[in-house]
């Protein structure tokens, strides 16, 4: 196709200048009282806005059910990851920001899809820097684009209306390779409230996005959350009760030398955890991963502990975080070199870690 001449970039111009007296424009209403919206008249982007605040901002999050995922989705929907190789995610200074099978959000009642997973920069700094990876919605862009993907270096401004939903924190130090840099998830996501007559009554789970609340309207039927990581209802009010939950089997890694039994329950303010693992013929090979919580239970952050060794006590990691990994699942020994011939543990997981 050839280029535009100087005359066509000049009647361009015109028509732009001319758009207005031949679009019409929608005058939103003012006075001492209004409401909006009209029958047969548009609205302005701030009153599609202002209509849609009773949603909150976030992620749509899905897990396997018919609501945004397939049933052989990946889940990882805006999960900022490595690339193949530490030496080239540092060499790139890149994170790729993954799409999963369907990574879906709203924001400020704007609909945002990510269909390919994203490169995202994080530059080498001179000063301690905290880099911000939001879901931005920006009413300066309404006709094209007004949620997108950004990547900010210190808070994200406000000015001009934006508004983020934060994903992720990364914090760099200088002379700091990326790989070394902390990075914090945060990944809110947002769903629906719905009420239901008992609590036999409730619907299928897999129907709903992860984070709905189901509210029985009979007397002393409880609160109950579709759980984050599996197709169930959570029952809310039993798990912040006093008295505990039962016992659940936690899996331990038999097939990588380890030998025992675990288990937890929850409880008033968290999760209790026990343990009682043996190595194998003393296998200097079993792995450092020793328990699975069920896969119900999914900590959304490390959390780190003290248990007891055949050499004494020793760090212990539970709920890493690697996409390729255990997902917030597996507890094992850290920076431990040698592997002891026992390991015990019982420990209380607070709530804010699930």
């Amino acid at each position: 196709m050839a280029e535009a001449t100087e005359y066509d970039k000049l009647q361009d111009q015109r028509l732009d200048d001319l758009e207005s007296l031949i679009t019409a424009e929608y005058e939103p209403p003012e006075g001492t009282e209004y409401s909006f919206p009209v029958a047969n008249q548009g609205i302005t982007q701030e009153q599609f806005r202002l209509m849609f605040l009773g949603q909150a901002n976030g992620m749509i999050h899905g897990n396997n059910g018919v609501i945004n995922d397939s049933p052989d989705s990946t889940g990882w929907r805006y999960y900022l990851d490595r690339h193949d190789s530490d030496s080239e995610t540092n060499q790139r200074n890149t994170l790729i920001l993954r799409a999963g099978t369907s990574a879906e959000s709203i924001v400020e009642g704007f609909y945002h899809r990510l269909t390919e997973d994203l490169e995202l920069p994080f530059p080498p700094v001179t000063t301690k820097t905290t880099y911000y990876v939001t879901i931005t919605y920006d009413p300066r862009d309404f006709k094209t684009n007004p949620v997108k993907i950004q990547v900010y270096p210190g808070t994200p401004p406000t000015s001009q209306g934006r508004v983020h939903v934060v994903l992720y924190k990364v914090e760099r130090g200088p002379s700091q390779l990326l790989t070394q840099a902390t990075v914090t998830r945060y990944r809110p996501y947002t769903a629906g409230l719905l009420s239901v007559q008992n609590r036999n009554q409730l619907p299928d789970p897999a129907a709903y996005p992860a984070g709905t609340l189901v509210v029985p309207s009979a007397e002393g039927h409880g609160v109950y959350v579709r759980q984050n990581g599996g197709l169930k209802w959570l029952d809310v009010l039993g798990h912040l009760s006093e008295k505990p939950g039962p016992w659940q089997r936690v899996g331990v890694f038999t097939g990588n030398n380890w030998a025992g039994s675990a288990q937890c329950r929850f409880r008033d303010g968290g999760l209790d955890v026990q343990f009682d693992v043996k190595n194998q013929g003393g296998s200097s090979n079993a792995t450092a991963d020793q328990i699975q919580l069920p896969s119900s239970i999914r900590l959304s952050r490390v959390f780190y502990t003290t248990v007891f060794t055949t050499s004494g006590p020793a760090n212990y990691m539970l709920g890493r975080e690697s996409p390729g990994g255990s997902s917030g699942r597996n507890g094992g020994l850290f920076n431990v070199d040698t592997r002891p011939g026992w390991t015990r543990g019982s420990f209380f997981v607070p709530d804010y870690f699930l």
